[in-house]
């Protein structure tokens, strides 16, 4: 928490107050990018460890997304209202349908948001905390962001929200 939030003033008990998409964002990160002791980021550590004893074919599914997953800035292409999305990720330019139900019907294709797209089984969703749009930036804004060459995480996505 203390990194996430960019509060190394947070005691052992890491109380804070925060809102849900704040929660909702520190979770993602930490699922995914936030980095254990042993070198391992919590998924990675859970599919390692599998401390629930899950079955192979579960475990699987953990591995598939732990190997697919891929946050973004996501520019939406077309919709098929009750089933899912073309998103194009604007800073590789990889187009992707996903299956989401949803967010169908809260964005119009040219909406942007930050997500995180996942396989599972053979196809690919969309994973993770509840985004935001970006609707509300001006073109310039937009651009800039588009353009953004590190690697944008939960933790990108929650000081911009937090700024906006």
């Amino acid at each position: 928490m203390q990194e996430f939030f960019d509060r190394p003033d947070l005691d052992q008990s890491g109380s804070l107050e925060t809102n849900e998409k704040s929660g909702e964002l520190f979770n993602e990160w930490f699922l995914y990018n936030f980095v254990l002791a042993n070198g391992k980021t919590a998924l990675a550590n859970f599919i390692a460890e599998n401390p629930l004893g899950l079955s192979t074919a579960e475990m699987t599914l953990y591995q598939n997304l732990l190997e697919t997953n891929e946050y973004g800035l996501y520019e939406v292409i077309s919709i098929d209202i009750n089933k899912g999305l073309l998103l194009k990720n604007s800073q590789t330019g990889k187009e992707l349908y996903v299956y989401e139900r949803k967010l169908t019907s809260q964005v119009k294709p040219g909406s942007i948001f930050f997500g995180r797209v996942g396989q599972v089984n053979d196809h690919y969703e969309l994973i993770g905390a509840d985004t935001f749009l970006l609707d509300g930036l001006d073109e310039t804004a937009k651009k800039s962001l588009r353009k953004m060459k590190f690697k944008l995480t939960p933790k990108v996505a929650h000081e911009i929200w937090k700024n906006q």
